[in-house]
Parts: C-alpha cells; sequence; structure tokens
C-alpha cells in the first residue's frame, strides 16, 4: 500500500513537471489568444469599468440641472410681476356721456341726475382705494415671493456649481483608483504566474528525490516513517500547486470579464516581474495642492462661504448658522489634510523597508548561487550527494520567488507613488 501511494506521488509530480497554464482552451481546437499588455489593460479597464460611467452621468445630470434652474431664474429675473387692477370711473362727464338725451331733459332733472352722479363718484373713490391698497399688497407679495424664489434659485445654482465640480473631481479619483487597480491586478496575476513557474520548477527537484526515497526505502535505508514524512510533504505541494492554478484561472477570468475580453479563450500576460526596477532610496515629493480630496474639501468651504454672504446681509439668524457651517468646513478640511500628511509619511517608511527588505533577499540570493555553483562541482567530483545538490538548487528556486514578489511589491509600491502623484492618496 505505501509502496502503491509513493507511485502516485512520483506520477503526480510528473504531471506537475509538465503542467502548462490554460485557461478554458476551446474543445473544438479555435483558441482565440489575447497577448495583454499593462497599458493596453489600463486602458481597457478605463473604457470598460461602470464607475467611470455612472460618474459621467451624474455629471450629465447635474450639467442638464445647472441648465434648467439657470434658465428658470433668468426667466424669473425678467418677468413682471406686478399687478394693475382697473379703477371705478370718478370723472362726471363719463357718467354723463353714458345717459341718453341727457341735454334735452330739463334743468331740475339734470340736478337729479347729477346729485345722482355724485353720490356713484363718492362711492367709487371710496372703492378705488380699496382696490389701490389691493393692488399694493398684491405687488408687495408678488415682490417678496419673487426675491425668495430667485433666492432659492441661487442656493440651488450654487449647490449644483459646487456638485459640478466635486463629481469632476471625482470622476478624475475614479480614473486613477481603476489606472492604479489595473495595474495591481496586471501584477498581481503576473506574480502568481511566476509562482506557479516556480512550482514547476521545484516539482523536479520533488520528482528526484521521490525516485532517491523509493530506491532507498526498497533497500531497507528508509523508515516507513520518513515514507510518510515525504508523501505528506508530496501532497502538500500539490495542493499549494493546485490552490495556485485555481486561483490563477479564476483571477484570470475575473480580469479579463473587467477588462471586456471575455470572448478571448487565453490571454496572455507580459512578464513585467523581470523588468521591474529594483527599488532605491524613495525622494519622490508629493504635493498636496493637486490632491483630489482637498480639492473637494475646497470646494465645499466655497459653498459655505458664498452661503454665508448670500444671507448676510438679510437673514442674521441663517447666517449665524452658515458661519457654523463654515468654519466647521474649514476644520474639516484642516484634519483631512492632516490625516494625508500621516499617511505621506508612511509611504518613506514603507519604501525604506521594501528597499532594505529586497537588499537582503539580494545579499541572500547571491549566496545560495555560490552555494548551487559550488555543490554542483562537489557533486561532479563525487564528494556530496545529488540530494545535497539538489536540495541547494531547491534554496536558490525559493530565494528567487522570494526575490520577485518583493519586486512585485516594489512595483505596486511605485504604482501607488504614481497615483499619490496624481492627487490620490490611499
Amino acid at each position: 500500500m505505501l509502496k502503491k501511494s509513493i507511485l502516485l506521488v512520483l506520477s503526480f509530480l510528473l504531471l506537475l513537471f509538465s503542467q502548462t497554464i490554460i485557461v478554458h482552451a476551446d474543445t473544438q481546437g479555435s483558441v482565440p489568444l489575447k497577448s495583454l499588455s499593462i497599458e493596453e489593460a489600463v486602458q481597457l479597464a478605463l473604457a470598460n469599468y461602470a464607475d467611470i460611467k455612472l460618474t459621467q452621468w451624474n455629471i450629465a445630470k447635474t450639467d442638464s440641472q445647472l441648465l434648467y434652474v439657470s434658465t428658470e431664474k433668468k426667466k424669473l429675473e425678467q418677468k413682471n410681476v406686478s399687478v394693475s387692477n382697473g379703477m371705478l370711473p370718478v370723472n362726471p362727464d363719463i357718467f354723463i356721456k353714458g345717459i341718453p338725451n341727457y341735454n334735452e331733459l330739463s334743468e331740475e332733472e339734470q340736478v337729479g341726475v347729477n346729485q345722482s352722479i355724485l353720490i356713484q363718484i363718492m362711492i367709487n373713490t371710496s372703492l378705488n382705494q380699496l382696490i389701490s391698497a389691493q393692488s399694493e399688497s398684491q405687488n408687495s407679495y408678488n415682490q417678496e415671493a419673487k426675491t425668495a424664489q430667485l433666492m432659492e434659485f441661487g442656493d440651488q445654482l450654487r449647490t449644483l456649481e459646487t456638485d459640478k465640480v466635486i463629481n469632476q473631481l471625482r470622476l478624475h479619483k475614479t480614473e486613477a483608483m481603476i489606472r492604479y487597480y489595473a495595474i495591481q491586478k496586471y501584477y498581481q496575476l503576473c506574480s502568481l504566474k511566476k509562482t506557479i513557474e516556480y512550482d514547476k520548477q521545484e516539482s523536479e527537484y520533488w520528482f528526484q528525490q521521490s525516485e532517491d526515497t523509493l530506491r532507498s526505502y526498497e533497500h531497507g535505508v528508509l523508515s516507513k516513517k520518513s515514507m510518510e514524512d515525504f508523501n505528506h510533504k508530496s501532497a502538500e505541494r500539490k495542493s499549494v500547486f493546485e490552490r495556485n492554478l485555481r486561483s490563477y484561472e479564476a483571477q484570470l477570468e475575473q480580469f479579463k470579464l473587467e477588462l471586456g475580453l471575455s470572448s478571448y479563450s487565453e490571454v496572455i500576460l507580459d512578464d513585467v516581474i523581470s523588468s521591474t526596477p529594483e527599488p532605491g532610496n524613495w525622494n519622490t515629493a508629493i504635493s498636496l495642492s493637486t490632491n483630489y480630496d482637498l480639492q473637494e474639501e475646497d470646494a465645499q468651504i466655497k459653498l459655505a462661504k458664498d452661503n454665508l454672504d448670500a444671507v448676510k446681509a438679510s437673514d442674521t439668524g441663517l447666517a449665524a448658522y452658515y458661519s457654523v457651517l463654515w468654519s466647521s468646513q474649514i476644520a474639516h478640511k484642516n484634519i483631512v489634510q492632516q490625516q494625508l500628511e500621516e499617511k505621506l509619511t508612511g509611504y518613506k517608511s514603507e519604501a525604506h523597508e521594501i528597499a532594505f527588505e529586497y537588499s537582503q533577499l539580494k545579499v541572500k540570493q547571491l549566496e545560495l548561487l555560490q552555494t548551487s555553483q559550488d555543490n554542483a562541482a562537489l557533486l561532479s567530483k563525487g564528494l556530496i550527494s545529488a540530494a545535497q545538490a539538489d536540495q541547494s538548487k531547491l534554496d536558490l528556486f525559493n530565494s528567487n520567488r522570494e526575490l520577485d514578489k518583493q519586486k512585485v511589491a516594489y512595483a505596486l509600491f511605485q504604482a501607488k507613488v504614481t497615483l499619490a502623484l496624481s492627487g490620490l492618496i490611499l
């Protein structure tokens, strides 16, 4: 039973050694391939991510509201809200002209008519005073309503103009974040792909060890416990390899979907890890003057100040409220700026830590490279066993693996610095 398990381990290692990374191959033999550079991945992300489209729609919505409110405000400014109610006649001639054959009446009859006209004129005069008072009251009310509506339009326009500025800033922030995410995802996938390649290289060592272990066990040199320990380690390596492979396939499929490349059965990424520059001292100066978060704070401060100025002369209570909002917004910006400065301080320590760890790994790699070369020479002279020489190769593989991971960490840090330079600090 134990020998059968050993053979299964050997079979797995043979399979692992010959394994290639294939994602959703076309069963009919037609496999659309897509070679994807990191620059193209960024452009596809910017073109396909829904967050950008949603932000653009918000900008269009705000522009439409701005146009509508601005148009309505201009209409109201030009509108005459005064009313002029008709006055009742108080001129005797008007009444006389309305009486047929007035001149043919006797003097006595004319006196009677004139008295009636005089009474009507007195009534009309009194009614005209009431009509005039009503017109004046209505005009005052209409003007107050117009002024209030104009003030409301003004408030809406200030808010919408601020929203437009903020939406534009958020569009830039979204674009910068998507660009960063695409680069980050590209490097992570390349790193995982590289890890699988190291797994395949490492499998050569395990394959040789399996053959040696089997021979040792068959000749009674190796105990059953040692054999079981070896099988356990081999099973662990198999599990790690399969997990990495499945993770790579799943993440690449998700990335393809996000970039609009789901029609391709296989997407091939460039080997960007090997071309990553080695980290050195970080001296990049990042200015907060172009930071999107602080620009958004400035827009909110301006809105609060404009609102305060708009009511300062007419509404003391509201002015006091807006004054508090203005001061609060300034304080909020100061807090945000302090937080950003603290994050930038963390960037420096992060850069130094990456550089230090990289230099340590580089020294270790050179030492292991020399050891591997020395052991190869000793093996050729029969002074050490093949297992010892293979172990030194395995150590060098693992050292290279760690060095590549550190290169990826530095590349992602550089992407974060670039993001900060563009105006967004994580």
